[in-house]
């Protein structure tokens, strides 16, 4: 699901009975433990909208988001885990905690409510304001933070978040933090740690607004990602940029992130690539069902002077293995290999 309609539900349900958010989570966390052994120079990333939303909106969550979490765990004693995992939609506690359950030692987490709360700062024009719905949620706050965790194997050196403008959002999607985390990771084998980044983008359909309304907030987040990357990963940093962007097969949402000003300038994309690849790859019944959507996405740049090479795409928790009885999404992993020019 978007995530977008209940949001609007529990905001007024937190107005009866006291915010639903819980207490904000350390900026990282590094549990005790030693990295694991890995292959030099390989990567592999995992974007995953899990529909980790509050009861009573969403009922019986819990179950599924701790089978996640196990079956995560169940890759990593096969030696199978992604190295790195991005989730969408973890706004409960039980969503965060998949972290634990999976193993990963290293986790970082996204803009808080009060990150665009505790700013004045405007983006949209007063036209776009001054038609801002209350009985939508538009005008009053953020009442969740952003749902971005990234879970990591590898250590986390350093972060930088960034919640897109209160006003630039439309319809339910404004009760969320939507933004964006950046996350540089110190990958075994390459020469400098990799940026990689999480975000989830404005819904369509599921704001309750117009379309047109709706596109027009889809145009400013592009816009506020686009300068937010290019001052905070130079291009002598490889990045790898995943999440549900919420693109789906709209001509003018697949021209804002990946036209003439992509959201990753120089990059590539891990369907495209994968499919356009030569001679074909086969493409299973999961990775289909991705394409089908459309929403959940990885680019990918390489850094001055070495290689970022896409080696594998593959859909853990597919569709035969119930994946959507975890999640809406399947969520997905990438495998790539850095590697020095020579």
């Amino acid at each position: 699901m978007s995530g977008a309609r209940w949001l609007m539900a529990a905001a007024f349900l937190a107005v009866l009975g006291g915010n639903i958010a819980g207490p904000a989570p350390a900026e990282v966390s590094i549990p005790r433990g030693a990295i694991p052994q890995a292959i030099p120079g390989a990567l592999s990333v995992m974007t995953y909208n899990v529909a980790g939303l509050p009861f009573p909106v969403a009922l019986n969550r819990t179950s599924s988001l701790q089978e996640i979490g196990l079956r995560l765990a169940n890759l990593r004693e096969q030696g199978t885990q992604p190295h790195v995992v991005l989730l969408q939609e973890a706004f409960t506690p039980e969503a965060k905690s998949i972290a634990t359950l999976a193993g990963y030692r290293y986790v970082a987490f996204g803009p808080a409510a009060a990150d665009a709360n505790e700013t004045d700062r405007t983006a949209m024009p007063g036209v776009f304001r001054s038609a801002a719905s209350f009985i939508k949620g538009e005008t009053i706050g953020k009442w969740q933070d952003s749902g971005l965790v990234v879970l990591s194997d590898f250590p986390i050196v350093r972060t930088a978040k960034m919640a897109f403008a209160p006003d630039a959002c439309a319809g339910y999607d404004c009760l969320a933090a939507k933004g964006v985390l950046v996350t540089w990771i110190r990958v075994p084998g390459a020469s400098k740690p990799v940026a990689i980044a999480n975000t989830h983008l404005n819904s369509r359909k599921a704001t309750g607004v117009s379309i047109a309304r709706a596109d027009m907030a889809y145009a400013e987040q592009c816009r506020e990602v686009r300068a937010f990357l290019g001052r905070v990963v130079n291009r002598d940093t490889a990045l790898v940029f995943g999440g549900d962007f919420n693109i789906g097969h709209f001509a003018n949402r697949i021209a804002l992130t990946t036209g003439p000003a992509p959201l990753v300038p120089g990059g590539q994309e891990v369907i495209a690539q994968e499919t356009g690849a030569a001679p074909p790859r086969p493409v299973n019944a999961d990775l289909k069902s991705v394409i089908k959507r459309g929403k959940d996405k990885q680019f990918f740049r390489a850094a001055s002077g070495t290689s970022l090479t896409l080696t594998d795409v593959r859909v853990p928790f597919g569709i035969a293995a119930g994946g959507f009885k975890l999640s809406d999404h399947l969520g997905y992993v990438a495998d790539y290999r850095v590697e020095p020019i020579q």
